[in-house]
């Protein structure tokens, strides 16, 4: 559980936003040199937020063989979410949730909270059960908003009706998995969806106001930086609020820590990681909350890189590039030729 987006200190000597036709972003105006999302969250409910992930069970097509047995090459879910490794099976999630609240309220002194549906596929269900989860945490005092991740190929209509009439009465964000836009890497991660999936995904939220962020992996196994910064332009017109970045570490127990000891995969450096992500950020939308610019996991999972053990090094020495290289995220954003609109929307 942790506030995020928020912290570094950020250097204030910028330049006007490109393109000049586009408003001049708030979050430009407090010095920042991207849109974090502690400065997001105290715009839109007017103080600090706390994200409570949780973990209400949920499985995963790509791994329960409706469309694989395997999974993506580099997931296993506990890595990730803490929900998932600390969940006790007799624990709801309205209990999880009470219980981050509680801790949060009495270490931190915190009163807004998002429940955040962090692991699973939390819209591989029957509509009515997902229904059923959802409003359970909205009883919680304190909840000013919903998270809740899937995949692009898990948003059917009957779905999309929950979600969207949920969103009538909370802000709710629907985070969608992309990890690339290259098709050929998501045939080489086992993704078991295409791009053209997450488009149509995004554009049918977005036809119902949802709110979308959409995770981004730097460093998939036969990606380059060219690559990354594709996915960004092939994203650049659709109707996105925020973007999650993780760098690609090699967790035990999947086929990507395989190909590892094998010798056939290499994660990316701290230094390639931080420059390509300052390469996706220039070409993102000002619009767009960053909502995380680096995976973290814990010892008892991670086999490499070392440098994922210290975010906080990664997120200084971010700050550091950013202000040698005096750019910042839109800086090189542009729509296609025929859109006119933004890209992102909030």
């Amino acid at each position: 559980m942790n506030q995020h987006g928020g912290g570094i200190a950020q250097p204030t000597s910028l330049h006007p936003i490109t393109p000049p036709s586009h408003p001049i972003a708030t979050w430009r105006a407090t010095g920042r040199r991207y849109y974090n999302l502690s400065h997001f969250y105290r715009q839109k409910f007017g103080g600090a937020v706390w994200k409570i992930p949780l973990d209400a069970g949920f499985g995963c097509p790509n791994a329960d063989g409706t469309l694989s047995r395997f999974g993506c090459t580099f997931c296993n879910v506990a890595s990730f979410s803490p929900a998932r490794r600390h969940r006790s099976e007799h624990e709801d999630v309205v209990a999880q949730f009470l219980r981050g609240v509680a801790k949060l309220r009495q270490q931190r002194k915190a009163e807004r909270f998002i429940a955040y549906f962090q692991a699973g596929t939390n819209t591989y269900a029957e509509p009515n059960e997902l229904e059923a989860l959802l409003h359970g945490v909205l009883e919680v005092p304190g909840t000013v908003g919903l998270a809740v991740g899937t995949r692009p190929d898990c948003l059917p209509s009957d779905i999309l009706d929950v979600l969207e009439k949920i969103s009538r009465k909370i802000w709710l964000s629907v985070e969608i998995g992309l990890q690339s836009s290259n098709n050929a890497t998501l045939r080489r991660i086992n993704r078991g969806h295409d791009f053209t999936v997450f488009r149509d995904a995004v554009l049918r939220c977005h036809a119902r106001k949802l709110a979308v962020c959409v995770h981004l992996m730097l460093g998939l196994p036969g990606e380059t930086p060219d690559d990354n910064r594709r996915t960004l332009r092939d994203i650049a017109d659709l109707p996105i609020s925020g973007a999650k970045f993780h760098n690609t570490y090699v967790s035990k127990d999947t086929t990507l820590a395989r190909l590892y000891q094998a010798g056939l995969y290499q994660p990316l450096t701290r230094e390639t990681y931080v420059e390509t992500l300052i390469d996706c950020l220039e070409l993102l939308s000002p619009d767009c909350v960053v909502e995380r610019l680096t995976a973290e996991t814990t010892d008892e999972f991670l086999v490499a890189p070392d440098w994922c053990r210290d975010k906080n090094a990664t997120l200084h020495f971010l700050e550091k590039r950013l202000a040698e290289r005096d750019t910042w995220q839109g800086r090189k954003f542009a729509l296609p030729v025929a859109d006119s609109g933004s890209g992102c929307v909030s």
